[in-house]
């Protein structure tokens, strides 16, 4: 590590002796920053105020991977696991997508249900859920253990902590429940998917109190049951709201 930063300054002041452009040092240097990122990454997003971006995580047998970190909604620390803020990327989507996840990490994405199983695993951790409406009110629902199993189990919610928040609690029914996709039905309903029915992909029972990774529908939709991007115990299930995030935290 020594080592790779003295060849790192020698580049740069080689830079300045032979008349490199600042655009050009600027390429070169973080490229190197880039490589050394994920020579050395992080267990986990830094606890920082000032770590809020793309960082490189390595948890369990899983290659380094790039995560988004946020620190401005709920102070710092939080691993980035799902974000929505318009229509443009689509949650309804097979089990192979879910698995490997999708999406762009500095936009609208999804992590994929495996880097959540082994983050989860490597550590206990705390989920946090928030949401925002269209007319700009924000609420949270935040609890204090989350654990998502292998897809052996088919990626259960197999634990879910201690609710606190202002969005009241609509997760809690998931508990225990296995992940279900249009293509692959693990929910409880008999005689339907819940996936296919509610036009998302979640932890359903039969079927749901939430459906974040439903249609995205832009607010109130009469006449549309449930299967918009709803969280029932704040504004029901004919609202769909215009952001949302799921993050994780190492307790």
């Amino acid at each position: 590590m020594k080592t790779m930063w003295i060849y790192l300054l020698l580049v740069f002041f080689l830079g300045k002796s032979i008349g490199l452009s600042d655009d050009a040092e600027d390429t070169f240097l973080k490229s190197d920053v880039q490589a050394l990122d994920f020579q050395n990454p992080y267990t986990q997003c830094p606890i920082d105020p000032s770590a809020h971006g793309i960082y490189t995580i390595q948890v369990g047998n899983l290659e380094p991977f790039q995560v988004s970190c946020d620190a401005k909604i709920a102070g710092p620390g939080w691993t980035v696991i799902a974000r929505r803020t318009s229509e443009e990327l689509l949650f309804y989507r097979n089990w192979d997508s879910f698995k490997r996840g999708f999406g762009n990490i500095s936009g609208d994405f999804f992590i994929g249900l495996d880097k959540l199983h082994a983050i989860t695993k490597a550590q206990n951790q705390e989920l946090y859920v928030y949401l925002t409406d269209f007319e700009g009110n924000s609420r949270f629902a935040q609890y204090d253990e989350f654990y998502i199993e292998s897809e052996n189990q088919a990626y259960r919610m197999a634990k879910l902590g201690r609710f606190i928040g202002d969005a009241g609690d609509s997760l809690n029914v998931h508990r225990n429940q296995k992940f279900t996709t249009y293509d692959r039905d693990n929910d409880e309903r008999a005689k339907s998917s819940c996936a296919v029915d509610y036009m998302g992909a979640w932890w359903y029972k039969d079927c749901h109190d939430s459906n974040l990774f439903g249609m995205y529908l832009k607010g109130s939709v009469e006449h549309i049951f449930a299967k918009g991007m709803c969280w029932r115990d704040w504004r029901g299930y004919f609202y769909s709201y215009k952001v949302m995030q799921m993050m994780v935290r190492p307790k």
